[in-house]
C-alpha cells in the first residue's frame, strides 16, 4: 500500500469503482492520465513491469504503424 493510499483510506477503491461503473475505455483513461500529468510516469511503470516480449511486440507494432504513415 502506498503512502497516498494510507493518507486517504478508501478513496483509491472509490475511484476504481467509479471507473469500473462507467466502463472506462482506453481513450478516456489516457485522457485522465494526461489531465493528472501522469502519462510519462505510467508509460515507464508499465514498460518496466511487463514481460520484455510484450514490450518488444508493442514497440514493433508501433514502429510498423509509424512506417505505414510515411
Amino acid at each position: 500500500m502506498t503512502q497516498l493510499m494510507q493518507s486517504h483510506p478508501g478513496m483509491v477503491e472509490e475511484v476504481i469503482s467509479m471507473l469500473r461503473h462507467m466502463e472506462v475505455d482506453g481513450e478516456t483513461m489516457q485522457y485522465i492520465l494526461e489531465k493528472v500529468g501522469m502519462e510519462d510516469q505510467m508509460l515507464r511503470q508499465l514498460v518496466m513491469s511487463q514481460p520484455i516480449g510484450e514490450v518488444e511486440y508493442m514497440y514493433q507494432e508501433r514502429k510498423e504503424l509509424e512506417q505505414s504513415y510515411k
